[in-house]
């Protein structure tokens, strides 16, 4: 079977080697190119809390290996800025932080050493049945592709995909930080007044602590705090995260990044498939997107071993039938978390407090929020 995968990203790379792995004649086509980014003396400010599931099927296809910019982190306190309650996950296998790129170049790594053609070329559009055109107008036939092209889906949309806005539009401030109090693998969550502040544990460097910031906020908000000097920033951050770390100082200029919710109307037309970012863009409260991605390739995976003769079409459609509702639910879960923590309502405010006693006293509502989060 020739297939075609539309993004050289991760999510693009690994559906790649899953693909190959199953027999397929595999192509990805990606205009930006497939070099490696070489790391920084810093931890890049693009970090992924990567669960279980999601190391252990990179693990899988040799793109997962001990390093020291790896950072197992083995608890994750939440907390509500506005009340007393909070929850607290325990488990040694919580997850890792580890930088985006850093994943990429293991998947290119393993893509580099086996016979997958890596094209660094522009996809106009692919109709319905396969065919794929060339932004310079050349065709190529294909059985089956798939779009792994980030959250603009531009290529997608120009299939024949219908995008569908979810609204929650923000903006994110992430960046490096130097902290005064190690983390011990501690991931911090607290919900402020004015959106989810997280500070994700980062190995140390030089016997200096460091930590990672996401910061999610609305649009006029991170506009006015945009124009702050990365001092004020750190020392507002600090305050806000009540001391958890101590005192904090950005070791690298920090990056404000927009944020949103989508959709696609369908995850997959004919022999065509949308996966990871491209299909379903969340809000970053619990560092979900990458494992929703890499849950969608699993599933790719498993359809390919239970279904190892199908056509296009129907791995296509088992996929995204396998997938919806996990989407749907991460998305609506999302949009609520946003809406309930953001609100000043008094019974809202109780009914929050509640929810996260109640997670905090019952183990199995803490196993189901992590299996959610992968």
């Amino acid at each position: 079977m020739k297939t075609v995968v539309i993004g050289g990203g991760s999510i693009g790379l690994a559906a790649a080697v899953v693909c190959h792995r199953a027999g397929h004649q595999v192509s990805v086509f990606d205009p930006v190119g497939f070099q490696p980014v070489q790391p920084t003396v810093e931890m890049d400010a693009r970090v992924w809390a990567l669960g279980p599931k999601s190391t252990g099927f990179l693990s899988d296809i040799h793109a997962w290996s001990p390093d020291a910019r790896v950072c197992c982190y083995r608890s994750m306190r939440v907390i509500d800025a506005r009340s007393d309650a909070r929850v607290t996950f325990e488990d040694p296998r919580l997850g890792h932080l580890v930088e985006a790129h850093w994943v990429r170049n293991q998947l290119l790594k393993t893509v580099g050493g086996s016979p997958i053609q890596c094209q660094q070329q522009a996809v106009a559009r692919v109709d319905p049945k396969g065919c794929v055109i060339l932004e310079d107008g050349q065709t190529i036939d294909s059985d089956f592709v798939i779009f792994a092209e980030g959250r603009q889906a531009t290529t997608a949309q120009a299939s024949g995909f219908e995008w569908l806005d979810g609204g929650y539009h923000q903006r994110a401030l992430v960046g490096t930080l130097h902290c005064e109090q190690p983390h011990d693998g501690e991931a911090f969550q607290i919900f402020t007044e004015q959106g989810p502040l997280a500070l994700l544990p980062l190995p140390d460097r030089d016997g200096e602590h460091r930590v990672s910031l996401v910061w999610s906020l609305p649009t006029d908000a991170a506009d006015a705090l945009a124009q702050c000097s990365t001092d004020m920033l750190a020392a507002r951050l600090a305050r806000l995260s009540e001391a958890a770390r101590g005192a904090l100082r950005f070791v690298s200029e920090p990056v404000w990044i927009p944020v949103s919710q989508h959709a696609l109307k369908r995850d997959a037309l004919g022999c065509l498939l949308a996966i990871g970012d491209t299909a379903h863009g969340i809000l970053p409260l619990a560092g979900l997107g990458a494992n929703l991605g890499f849950a969608d390739v699993i599933a790719l995976q498993q359809a390919l071993r239970s279904h190892p003769s199908a056509a296009g079409d129907r791995l296509a459609r088992t996929v995204a039938r396998e997938r919806c509702i996990d989407h749907r639910t991460v998305a609506m879960v999302m949009g609520l978390f946003s809406d309930v923590f953001r609100s000043d309502q008094p019974m809202i405010q109780l009914g929050r407090s509640m929810a996260l006693r109640t997670a905090d006293r019952h183990p199995l509502i803490r196993s189901l929020i992590q299996e959610l989060a992968g």
